[in-house]
């Protein structure tokens, strides 16, 4: 975080305590509809898919937003001090941001949990794997029975499943395999599910030097790369044109995260719009 984040976000937590413990507008009673406060939307849409509540939840960082690079509100204060629960990512706990919120507020132990899911949770296994860690910390809470968790985990693994093997059937028509793609490192395990060929991955923009800038072009040339993949919540969106316009290749933008666009109310919409973009970019190539 910045020297000058910081003290916004001292000043922003001075205010919002004072706010809170003189009974001004955070009284408790607005928050009582946000119990559960969670660190992305993914864990948001884990918590939707298994408990069926909305307007009960809160999220920290916004999708479309980079998890790492974010700037707290008054607001994230105010949920965090109402929250019943709270579920971070175990990469978020070391995030000047959130360890700044946490020392603020300095919560009980057990009201904040992180869970370690790998990968992009827009892939099928990551995000069913993401919903069973998602519902043990529900179920330690008391905040879902162990037979409401049963219905809901069988319910959205199979319907999950299912729509697993409609998107790759639907996909396997052209023949992803004879894609070769350079992607963001935050969606080469999406890439890697849809049977793309990932001939190469880049990281964000202040790690990529002129060497690796020189190794990617020259793999992406080699390969005769047909599509460059950027990550929405990375915003490295020039680079990714200027590397596509340099391989002659179509170059697409798509979210790590549900819930990233007006259309994407659910976790397989989030993942659908992902496909048509994707889609749209390879018919771009015939």
């Amino acid at each position: 975080m910045k020297p000058s984040s910081i003290f916004t976000f001292r000043l922003l937590f001075v205010l919002a305590v004072s706010c809170y413990m003189w009974g001004g507008f955070l009284s408790p009673h607005i928050y009582a509809d946000k119990p559960i406060v969670v660190g992305t939307s993914g864990i948001h849409s884990a918590v939707k898919d298994l408990t069926g509540k909305d307007t009960e939840l809160a999220i920290v960082v916004p999708p479309d937003l980079c998890p790492g690079h974010f700037d707290l509100k008054p607001s994230d204060i105010e949920k965090f001090i109402n929250a019943k629960l709270v579920i971070l990512h175990t990469w978020q706990k070391d995030l000047p941001a959130i360890k700044s919120l946490i020392r603020g507020t300095n919560p009980s132990p057990e009201k904040v949990v992180y869970i370690q899911v790998e990968g992009n949770w827009l892939v099928p296994k990551n995000y069913i794997l993401g919903l069973e860690k998602v519902g043990a910390e529900l179920i330690k809470a008391g905040l879902l029975t162990e037979e409401s968790y049963k219905q809901q985990i069988d319910k959205r693994k199979k319907e999950i499943l299912n729509f697993e093997q409609q998107i790759l059937n639907n996909i396997k028509v052209f023949q992803p395999e004879n894609f070769p793609v350079i992607t963001s490192v935050f969606q080469s395990d999406f890439m890697n599910w849809l049977g793309f060929k990932v001939v190469a991955t880049f990281p964000r923009t202040e790690e990529i030097n002129l060497s690796l800038w020189g190794e990617i072009l020259s793999k992406g040339k080699k390969e005769k790369a047909k599509i460059v993949v950027e990550n929405l919540q990375s915003g490295e969106i020039e680079l990714v044109k200027r590397l596509a316009s340099e391989l002659n290749a179509q170059s697409v933008i798509l979210s790590g995260f549900p819930y990233a666009c007006p259309s994407c109310n659910s976790w397989e919409a989030s993942v659908q719009n992902n496909i048509d973009i994707l889609l749209k970019a390879v018919k771009n190539t015939h």
